[in-house]
C-alpha cells in the first residue's frame, strides 16, 4: 500500500530519528571525532587520511537494527548469531543467511555504512586497554524508550566473542545498567542456580560520564524450537525463586509490597493513581494473613530474554531483578508478555497470558487470584512510574492496560 502525504512525512521522521539514535551512540563513544557519517555505496567507503572505523548498517539505514564491524567479517558474522527462544524458524534462517554473507566478504550486499574517525580517548580505545588487545564490536539499541542504551558485543581480531557491554550515558540508562550490575553481583556470590546460566561480571565501573557493565558472553544455540516459547519454564523459575527463599511472611510485610506503596506515592495525583491505591487496598484484603515464601524474580523473564542450550536456560537482562517477592511472578510476566507480543496489549491478552502461565485469576488459592493481582499491581506500578520519565510513551498505555486488568480482577470501579 502506498503511503502519501502527512503519513509519509511521519514515516521519514521516524526513520531519521532511528538512524540518528545510532549516530548519537557513536558520538558518545567517539567524543573527540568528527560527526559520524552515513555512507551508501557498493564500494569500500570513505577515503580518509585518518584511521576510520566502519560499520555495516543492518538491515539498512531506513530501519536500522544493528551496526556490525565492516573490517572484521568473522565478528560481523557472529554478531548475527544471537538466538533467543522467541525467534521463529524464518527469523533464525534469515540471521544465518545474513551471517553467511557477512563472513564471505559480500560487501556489495550491505551498501549502508556508518563511519567514524578513530581518535584518542574513544570508548573503543578504552575497551582495547581493558582487554589488553585490539577489539571490534557490534552495536545494538533497544526500543526507543527513555531507558534505551547501547549494547555492544565485543570481539577480538579473529572474530571471537569476548564479552557483552552495556553503556549507560543518560541518567535513566545509567540507573538500569547499575541495577543489572548489582543483580549480577548478588547472583555471582549466591552460587550456581540449578538449570540456569547467568552472565558473569568482567568489569563494572565508569567511562567518562557513562556507567559501564562488561559481562561474559553467553553462546546461544540456533536450535531453539520456536514452539517451546509457549512452554513456560516453571521448573527454572521455581529454582530461581527458591535459591533466595527466606522464612515465610505475610504479603503485607514483604519488601515487594512496600515498594508498591513507594511507587504509588511517587505518582502525581490522578484518577489512575486513585484507582491503583484502591486496588492495593483490595489486594491487601485479598491476601489477608496468608503466609508466603519470599524469594527472587528475574523481573523481565520473557522468551526474548532467554535461550535454551545443552539442557540449561540462558537468561540475560537482569536489571529488574528483585528479592523479597512471592513465588510465581516470573511465570505471570512470561505468559502475559508472550501473548501480548503476539496479540497486542489489551486486558483480554493479559488474562490470556495469565492462563498460559497456569494462573487462574478467578481462583481463590494463593496460586490464583492473589498471585495474579500481585503481579498486575507490580507491573502497573512499574509502567506508570516509568511513564513519568517518558511522557507520551508506550509505557503509560501499557500501564493503564495493566491497571484496567487489575481493577477488573479486584472489582475496582
Amino acid at each position: 500500500m502506498e503511503v502519501t502525504g502527512s503519513r509519509a512525512c511521519e514515516g521519514e521522521r521516524v526513520a531519521q530519528g532511528s538512524i540518528e539514535a545510532y549516530r548519537s551512540a557513536l558520538r558518545t563513544m567517539w567524543p573527540a571525532s568528527p560527526e559520524p557519517r552515513l555512507h551508501v555505496s557498493r564500494t569500500s567507503g570513505f577515503r580518509s587520511a585518518r584511521p576510520t572505523v566502519s560499520f555495516y548498517v543492518l538491515p539498512n539505514s531506513v530501519s536500522p537494527r544493528m551496526l556490525v564491524p565492516a573490517n572484521n567479517p568473522t565478528a560481523a558474522a557472529r554478531s548475527m548469531q544471537r538466538f533467543s527462544a522467541a525467534l521463529s524458524a524464518p527469523d533464525t534462517a534469515k540471521r544465518l543467511a545474513v551471517s553467511a554473507l557477512l563472513r564471505s566478504h559480500s560487501a556489495a550486499m550491505f551498501p549502508h555504512r556508518m563511519e567514524v574517525q578513530e581518535s584518542a580517548g574513544s570508548f573503543r580505545e578504552w575497551l582495547t586497554d581493558l582487554f589488553g588487545e585490539h577489539v571490534d564490536f557490534s552495536l545494538a539499541l533497544g526500543t526507543a524508550r527513555v531507558n534505551r542504551k547501547p549494547v555492544l558485543q565485543v570481539f577480538d581480531r579473529r572474530g571471537r566473542s569476548l564479552a557483552f557491554v552495556k553503556l549507560g550515558p543518560t541518567a535513566v540508562a545509567a540507573a538500569h545498567v547499575s541495577a543489572e550490575a548489582e543483580a549480577l553481583k548478588v547472583l555471582g556470590v549466591s552460587g550456581p542456580i540449578s538449570g540456569i546460566h547467568v552472565p558473569t561480571i568482567l568489569h563494572a565501573g565508569h567511562w567518562q560520564d557513562s556507567v559501564v557493565l562488561v559481562m561474559s558472553a553467553l553462546e546461544t544455540s540456533r536450535w531453539q524450537n520456536p514452539s517451546r516459547q509457549w512452554t513456560v519454564p516453571h521448573r527454572a523459575m521455581r529454582s530461581l525463586h527458591g535459591h533466595f527463599a527466606g522464612p515465610p511472611q505475610t504479603f503485607a510485610t514483604m519488601p515487594f509490597r512496600k515498594s508498591m506503596t513507594v511507587a504509588v506515592e511517587s505518582l502525581p495525583s490522578s484518577p489512575a493513581q486513585d484507582r491503583l491505591g484502591v486496588a492495593l487496598q483490595r489486594l491487601d484484603a485479598l491476601a489477608g494473613d496468608l503466609e508466603l515464601i519470599p524469594g527472587a524474580w528475574h523481573g523481565d523473564w520473557t522468551p526474548w530474554n532467554m535461550a535454551r542450550r545443552r539442557g540449561r536456560l540462558q537468561l540475560w537482562d537482569w536489571e529488574r531483578f528483585e528479592l523479597g517477592v512471592p513465588g510465581g511472578l516470573d511465570r505471570c510476566h512470561y505468559g502475559v508478555n508472550a501473548v501480548c507480543r503476539r496479540d497486542g496489549v489489551s486486558p483480554g491478552s493479559v488474562l490470556a497470558g495469565l492462563r498460559l502461565a497456569e494462573v487462574d485469576p478467578h481462583a481463590s488459592t494463593p496460586e490464583g487470584r492473589p498471585l495474579a493481582a500481585a503481579y498486575l499491581a507490580a507491573v502497573t506500578c512499574r509502567y506508570l512510574v516509568g511513564a513519568e520519565l517518558e511522557p507520551g510513551g508506550a509505557g503509560r498505555n501499557r500501564g493503564l492496560t495493566m491497571l484496567e486488568a487489575l481493577c477488573t480482577l479486584l472489582h475496582v470501579s
